[in-house]
């Protein structure tokens, strides 16, 4: 059982794990046992143990990510923030317990209105981190003129690049930060970020019609600065709120360019589920040895991206 506030919710831990990919994995009955997601390693000393909540323990990991519960686990590997995490929960598992149906939406309706953030955010908050930091240019091949453009910072307390998160007219709602130091990242705010499509803002501004669609906020910006507009789900599915925004925004294409594992493959499918005959679909497909866009050498992501398949929609899908 897992305790969400004031609920207590029978999770299937094992099956919520099983939808990510890991490194060196070992399935038992009580846990999973893998090499640390926050950070590289080659022998595995992470655990997560499903009698106990579905806590985890990074043997070698610092600091507050060295443990954790299963809602903390989870917000990282679904990229997003604790409270929407707590609410995929809630609706996924949340009937365990009631018995009238009633009860079960009065329940619910008071969960939404103590977990929902809409903190305003003003621009002069991004002041503090108007520093650069050599991570994303060196590792991530985005040079200091495109992070400037998007607001990219950098805060030197914390040691983390933040990534502005802004809705489709412009307003900020949330600052993701990234360690540079290992893979933990982070949110300004609880203002949920999966309701908005990174970097959509620019996209609507420049009404691009033909726009590729990837995971995370670094995919977007590499095919952006190699002249692809992009947008970021900024996670491993698609919301209703962000199919929503997709359908309104004017685009008439869509590039589907997920991760080559497991989570990218099954985002891939689902896109093509919902939007299919809808818009048109298109695929880039590159080799299985790039994990991403951002793996790609930027002649061959120029090829990737220029030759797509279009994906065909039938009633039969």
């Amino acid at each position: 059982m897992l305790l969400i506030g004031n609920y207590e919710v029978e999770v299937d831990f094992e099956s919520e794990l099983r939808q990510f990919d890991w490194a060196k994995p070992r399935w038992k009955d009580n846990k999973l046992i893998a090499c640390s997601p926050f950070r590289d390693e080659f022998h595995p000393s992470f655990a997560v143990t499903y009698d106990k909540g579905g806590i985890f323990i990074d043997s070698g990991g610092e600091g507050e990510w060295r443990s954790g519960n299963f809602v903390k686990l989870l917000s990282w590997l679904r990229n997003e923030t604790v409270e929407e995490t707590q609410e995929y929960l809630l609706e996924k598992y949340f009937i365990v317990g009631f018995r009238d149906i009633n009860e079960l939406e009065l329940s619910f309706e008071g969960w939404e209105t103590k977990k929902k953030s809409n903190e305003v955010i003003p621009l002069s908050v991004l002041d503090q981190f108007k520093f650069t930091h050599p991570y994303l240019e060196q590792k991530r091949g985005i040079e200091e003129i495109f992070q400037r453009a998007l607001k990219i910072g950098y805060d030197p307390h914390k040691k983390a690049v933040s990534f502005p998160i802004f809705d489709k007219n412009g307003t900020l709602i949330n600052i993701k930060f990234r360690s540079v130091k290992d893979k933990i990242f982070w949110y300004h705010n609880n203002n949920p970020v999966r309701e908005h499509l990174y970097l959509l803002d620019l996209v609507m501004k420049k009404k691009a019609k033909r726009v590729f669609l990837v995971e995370s906020e670094i995919d977007a910006i590499t095919l952006f600065k190699n002249g692809f507009p992009a947008i970021a789900v900024m996670g491993g599915s698609l919301t209703k709120k962000q199919k929503r925004l997709l359908l309104d925004s004017g685009i008439e294409t869509l590039v589907l360019a997920t991760d080559n594992d497991k989570q990218g493959r099954r985002l891939k499918n689902s896109i093509h589920g919902q939007l299919g005959g809808l818009m048109n679909i298109e695929e880039m497909s590159f080799p299985e040895h790039y994990k991403d866009v951002n793996d790609i050498p930027t002649d061959e992501l120029i090829e990737y991206a220029t030759n797509t398949v279009e994906l065909t929609f039938s009633l039969e899908d």
